[in-house]
């Protein structure tokens, strides 16, 4: 069944025929109710996945808490003391097609783990929440495309 689904999703990938996507985006619908239906967890782990095509920087959910979970030092703040900083500051968390809230979020932790206190010594600890997240925009909408999150983390 593998090789057969294989063989039926190249033929689809390589051909100029719509209809093709169409069939083949139209089972893929049926599969992923059966996930939400059946499995939503794992429904909720491929629909993070699938958000890749929205983004040009972009981690998932499990992917952000992993690489915020192994920094050093420790990063400092949780999902949820980022979201509400971020609310209190008045910024978005996200920025179409630049990059996701899990990808800023690791980062901006990326830029206070890395430099947190050389950059506190420039900027004071009230405009030091302002300043990360600034340089991390700046390296998540960097023109050239030099930085990439993933590529970054090795995913």
């Amino acid at each position: 069944m593998r090789q057969e689904f294989n063989a039926l999703y190249n033929m689809m990938a390589s051909s100029d025929k719509v209809e093709n996507m169409h069939v083949f985006g139209q089972v893929q619908k049926e599969m992923f109710e059966w996930f939400v239906a059946n499995k939503p967890q794992e429904a909720e782990e491929f629909l993070n996945k699938l958000e890749s095509i929205r983004w040009k920087n972009y981690l998932t959910p499990k992917e952000a808490e992993r690489i915020v979970g192994d920094m050093v030092p420790s990063a400092p703040w949780s999902r949820e003391q980022w979201k509400s900083a971020m609310e209190k500051h008045g910024y978005d968390l996200e920025r179409e097609p630049c990059y996701n809230k899990c990808a800023l979020w690791a980062v901006m932790n990326m830029k206070m783990s890395d430099s947190g206190k050389t950059l506190e010594k420039y900027v004071g600890s009230d405009k030091l929440f302002d300043a990360v997240y600034e340089l991390a925009v700046d390296s998540l909408t960097d023109k050239d495309g030099n930085f990439n999150v993933r590529k970054h983390w090795n995913l």
